[in-house]
């Protein structure tokens, strides 16, 4: 594989601009990746359509797999079919992190497409939730660089580096329009990316042509069309924030649950525990409603603390195994160390089916100590928030799934774990139309 990687000792030393000696915090940044042209593009004149499908399956799919790993924001093509085919963000910070994402990617291996990646210096929480089913948007990105006035001075490593350089791009950042950008670490024509959810390219070049730095000729700005996933990045059309509630239940009471109180789950003043700190959890338990609900508004707390594998969640649209009686069965809000805020399928699919980036979360959760959840069921769409960020969209497609159910609480097994939910309440919504 050949990978060229423009890299800076400068990533290792970088710290947060002015923050006080004392409380500086090492950024880390990204790592932008533009999919070139490789020397082996005449490969595929010799190979079947059949062929070229699978690599065309198995590059798309690398970049799923690397998703649900946390190594990866997102991935798309350019549409300009020119010798930039596409770009890849990687969630890493060192030359091995890129590397690794590229391995299994049989375009790479092959030379077919060759990766170029730098440094990227982002605000990771500009970062949005993937809409699922996927889907996609067009985009502008704007590719900064040094112009024929270039005085190697101005753009500094940081998140805002873009905005210092050019301040007339603030409104649109302020806005959303300019989704995402961030200066580009090396010593090459490359500065950075600008990537605007604008698709209109001759409004993008109007605007970019009325800054000071791109008329004395210090910076240029090359445009592509790019295409990425619908809510990939936050689209300023899009509200989502939590919706606000309506009249709400409580369900603290534990006459409206059933489970193993005597021993797993302990219920007092309104906060249901479960698990042990001092001996393993033996398996997945589950305090449940007696009550099944279809669309709702779920509210509540959740700490989870211990030692092992740590991991809870909460059922919902679910329903009790017959064998073993302790599991199980529905989606799964997820609680626990690269499960936060993801939608799993209990004991049905086995497997997550959305989440948002793990960087995000890292940011978002508070280990160890009271957290918020909302989770919301409206007819097919399911949506999870976790300390108001939305980390979930995700519409079912499969008709066969059962849109309605318990509600249940989970200590997983295998770990020294207690399970903690607080401040339960419910909001009834009407049914689907």
């Amino acid at each position: 594989m050949k990978l060229w990687i423009a890299a800076t000792t400068l990533i290792l030393g970088t710290y947060s601009a002015g923050a006080r000696a004392d409380d500086r915090k090492p950024v880390v940044p990204a790592y932008w990746v533009f999919l070139n042209t490789g020397p082996g593009r005449d490969k595929v004149r010799g190979m079947s359509k059949e062929d070229v499908a699978k690599m065309q399956a198995a590059h798309v799919g690398n970049f799923g797999a690397q998703f649900d790993k946390g190594k990866l924001f997102t991935a798309g093509p350019l549409g300009d079919n020119g010798f930039i085919r596409g770009m890849v963000v990687v969630n890493g910070s060192t030359e091995a992190d890129v590397k690794k994402a590229f391995e299994p990617d049989p375009f790479i291996q092959s030379g077919i497409l060759e990766a170029e990646a730098y440094p990227w210096m982002v605000d990771v929480m500009r970062f949005g939730t993937p809409k699922v089913p996927f889907e996609i948007a067009q985009y502008t990105l704007g590719v900064v660089k040094k112009g024929k006035s270039w005085s190697g001075n101005g753009l500094e490593a940081r998140s805002d580096g873009l905005l210092r350089l050019l301040p007339g791009l603030r409104p649109l950042d302020r806005t959303g329009e300019l989704a995402i950008s961030g200066p580009l670490l090396d010593a090459k024509d490359n500065l950075g990316i600008l990537l605007f959810t604008l698709s209109d390219q001759a409004k993008v070049r109007s605007l970019l042509d009325q800054m000071p730095a791109v008329k004395s000729g210090q910076i240029a700005v090359e445009l592509h069309p790019q295409y990425i996933g619908v809510g990939v990045l936050k689209d300023p059309k899009t509200d989502t924030s939590p919706p606000r509630s309506g009249k709400r239940i409580s369900l603290a009471s534990p006459d409206l649950w059933e489970g193993d109180t005597t021993k797993t789950w302990r219920i007092n003043s309104g906060v249901f525990s479960g698990g042990s700190l001092t001996e393993t959890v033996p398996h997945n338990d589950f305090i449940a409603t007696k009550k099944e609900y279809g669309n709702f508004d779920l509210r509540l707390r959740f700490k989870l603390v211990g030692s092992g594998f740590v991991n809870g969640g909460v059922q919902i649209r679910s329903q009790r195994l017959a064998d073993p009686a302790y599991e199980m069965v529905g989606y799964q809000a997820d609680l626990g160390e690269n499960y936060w805020g993801a939608l799993y399928d209990e004991s049905r699919r086995n497997k997550v089916l959305a989440h948002t980036h793990f960087e995000v979360m890292r940011r978002v959760l508070k280990p160890n100590k009271w957290n918020d959840y909302i989770i919301r069921c409206e007819g097919p769409r399911i949506r999870l928030w976790l300390n108001g960020v939305l980390t979930v969209d995700y519409t079912e497609t499969d008709a066969s799934i059962p849109l309605s159910g318990k509600i249940g609480l989970q200590v997983h097994g295998g770990g020294k774990t207690e399970a903690s939910y607080k401040d339960i309440t419910i909001e009834e919504l009407p049914a689907s139309k």
